[in-house]
């Protein structure tokens, strides 16, 4: 079917006369003043919906997208029906303590057979799509995610060299990898550059760490500090900060003092996590003894965070990810070519993810999919030497129709019916009668500029992007 081989990075081009917008839809300077005043507009607006970085979610996938369908699509990609650059996401579930992933599965354990025996099985995984991918597009990214600094220095270096081995990486490709806010006892910094890590995401992460106050929230707000520290020492040419707010019990002023520290470490891109993306899996961990906060004390953490953030020369990129003006996000941003997609903001071309490790979630054409969460069931597979695939989902044509739209607002802030209608056989107006419909309470609030040509999302709506882009997820709309 035509919607099969929908190439996303000709769905950004034909937003991209939108861009000229760009510069005047910037994040302003001073935050408005309307928007600090008006709670009513923040009960009404600042309900919590999901990332579209995952669209549909998890919950859409079916298991009847197996092992086989997924090397189909792998064929289909290698016979040139779709040719996109590749992104390698490794993931590695060992954590101590609970970390905040949306979409992967965490073993809190440190035992070292139980991550020797992943390790050995993890490299199977390597080696088996590295066949799959076998005279495939280079890779020009590679994530290491999840608890890897739980392993050693020499278990890394395995890993990068299988990698290496496996696939075609090209030179200067972005080399990322998260750590967490503690000390690194199994691995420097150094180390890390010298096997070709280039940047680095840094988070304040652990539940218990985020919910608990005094010595626990001092020894984090040290160690963050400190490793940024040590990865700018080591040479990597970016490095994010992530400090999650609105966690259960946070402290106000510890999380404002949290944050002027890790400002003065000078981060490329600071990001606040939502404690409402995690709130069930905190509620798993510790039960229900904890108090949450109260939406206002919520948005006026967040409204504190984007008076430093903008007062110290970040500009808000959207989704809560804040970067320097200099950084290439900012500047990808102003010049109208800012990518949006399954691992957030980007200045690549739309990816194909591969998703090596339990749980990782990785995405192929039009397609998404998801590894084995089980341990043995993952380990099963790749005995059988079979891809290690728990379910998925071919996207259809109105799933990305939908994708694009939510991805262009994030990018853009703009929507053109008649860009819409020039790549979809579709009547923009007619097809999206509900959606539209809905849109006028929030052009009501400010948040959204309407007329017959398309959609623009002021700066006050930045705020509420998530929000606005709920408008258009079908599976939300037949929830409610």
């Amino acid at each position: 079917m035509w919607w099969c081989y929908i190439d996303m990075v000709a769905m950004e081009r034909i937003f991209r006369k939108t861009g000229s917008l760009v510069h005047s839809l910037q994040f302003p300077d001073a935050l408005p003043s309307s928007l600090e005043a008006d709670s009513e507009l923040i009960c009404r607006f600042g309900n919590y919906y999901p990332d579209p970085c995952l669209y549909p979610g998890l919950d859409c996938f079916i298991e009847a997208f197996d092992a086989h369908t997924y090397s189909d699509w792998i064929n289909n990609r290698k016979s040139g029906c779709f040719r996109r650059p590749v992104s390698l996401d490794l993931y590695v579930p060992f954590c101590c303590p609970l970390r905040l992933h949306r979409h992967s599965n965490q073993i809190i354990s440190s035992d070292k057979n139980s991550i020797e025996t992943y390790l050995n099985y993890l490299l199977r995984d390597i080696r088996l799509q590295g066949q799959l991918f076998k005279g495939d597009t280079k890779v020009e990214q590679i994530y290491f995610r999840g608890g890897a600094t739980f392993l050693s220095g020499a278990q890394l270096n395995t890993l990068v060299e299988e990698i290496k081995r496996c696939f075609n990486l090209i030179e200067g490709g972005c080399f990322c990898i998260e750590i967490e806010a503690r000390p690194l006892t199994n691995c420097s910094m150094q180390a890390l550059k010298r096997m070709g890590f280039n940047s680095a995401i840094v988070g304040v992460h652990g539940l218990d760490q985020q919910t608990n106050h005094s010595k626990q929230c001092i020894q984090s707000e040290e160690a963050i500090v400190q490793a940024i520290r040590d990865i700018r020492r080591a040479g990597f040419k970016s490095v994010k900060a992530e400090l999650s707010y609105g966690l259960p019990e946070q402290n106000w002023d510890e999380f404002a003092n949290t944050l002027l520290k890790i400002i003065a470490t000078n981060p490329d891109q600071i990001k606040l996590p939502d404690y409402k993306q995690f709130a069930g899996m905190l509620k798993l961990r510790r039960g229900n003894d904890f108090t949450e906060l109260s939406t206002a004390e919520v948005i006026e953490m967040m409204l504190l965070a984007i008076s430093c953030l903008t007062e110290a020369g970040y500009s808000h990129i959207g989704m809560n990810l804040f970067a320097r003006y200099d950084d290439p996000l900012a500047v990808a941003q102003r010049q109208g070519r800012l990518h949006y997609g399954l691992r957030g903001f980007s200045i690549c071309p739309d990816c194909d993810h591969l998703a090596l490790g339990a749980s990782g979630v990785g995405r192929i054409g039009p397609t998404l999919h998801q590894n084995q969460c089980d341990l043995l069931q993952y380990y099963d597979k790749l005995e059988q030497n079979i891809p290690p695939i728990l379910r998925g989902l071919a996207l259809n044509a109105d799933d990305l129709l939908r994708r694009s739209i939510m991805y262009a607002l994030i990018c853009h802030s703009v929507i053109s019916y008649d860009s819409v209608e020039a790549f979809f056989p579709i009547d923009f107006r007619q097809y999206f009668a509900a959606e539209l419909t809905d849109l006028q309470a929030y052009a009501e609030a400010g948040l959204v500029a309407l007329d017959n040509e398309e959609i623009v999302v002021t700066s006050k709506g930045q705020l509420f992007i998530n929000s606005i882009c709920g408008i258009f997820d079908k599976y939300l709309r037949k929830q409610h």
